[in-house]
């Protein structure tokens, strides 16, 4: 066998490379980059985790089952980095990116009518100024309609299945105001909240458990 052969990867089946050329050809929406970006800087975050030892230099892997989905996770990686895109559309400026351990809520709500919950965001450790805000929530919590009269910039992005995006902008630093959200029912609520400033970028998610 010569050196060529040992290092040449072997093809990969006709079914695949079609599927990967049309996953190519997908745009995706802006909720999905939302998520991507959001996971992607999760994953940033902990990266820092130590990584398993190398295989053996002559292992037999490249035949194996194991090459194939190895193969499959890093050409899916590749396609998600390159539709990870700064979602204010400028990423002509290096940014930090944080992204913040999830926390949790217990509330009670009345029995008739509906409640105020307060997420306790981060948007007051950016600088004074104003902060472009992403925020993903249950479609059945309307958050559009809640706020559209407090929030002069508020935007339905897009929905996808039970989840709504939205986008607007907020004060930021000592001038910034609570972020509050209206429940009618008891129930499980997850938030994911993407705050940014000219610098800065914070990633937050936020579990509400309501009940009576």
């Amino acid at each position: 066998m010569s050196k060529d052969d040992e290092t040449k990867l072997p093809p990969l089946p006709e079914e695949a490379r079609v599927a990967l050329q049309a996953f190519r050809a997908e745009r995706p929406s802006q909720q999905a980059r939302f998520r991507i970006h959001t996971a992607l800087q999760a994953a940033e975050a902990g990266r820092s985790a130590p990584r398993p030892p190398p295989p053996p230099k002559h292992a037999e892997w490249r035949s194996s089952a194991g090459f194939r989905v190895a193969m499959g996770a890093v050409l899916t990686g590749a396609l998600m980095l390159g539709v990870t895109v700064n979602l204010d559309g400028d990423d002509s400026r290096l940014i930090s990116h944080e992204s913040l351990p999830a926390r949790h809520l217990s509330v009670q709500i009345p029995r008739e009518g509906f409640g105020w919950v307060e997420l306790p965001w981060s948007i007051d450790d950016h600088p004074e100024g104003k902060a472009v805000v992403h925020m993903e929530t249950p479609a059945e919590m309307n958050f559009h309609e809640h706020h559209a009269e407090h929030l002069p910039s508020l935007q339905l992005v897009s929905c996808e299945a039970d989840r709504c995006l939205h986008q607007f902008e907020a004060p930021s630093g000592p001038s910034a105001q609570p972020l509050r959200v209206r429940i009618h029912k008891p129930g499980r609520y997850e938030f994911r909240v993407s705050h940014a400033s000219d610098d800065r970028q914070i990633n937050e998610r936020f579990v509400v458990e309501a009940e009576h």
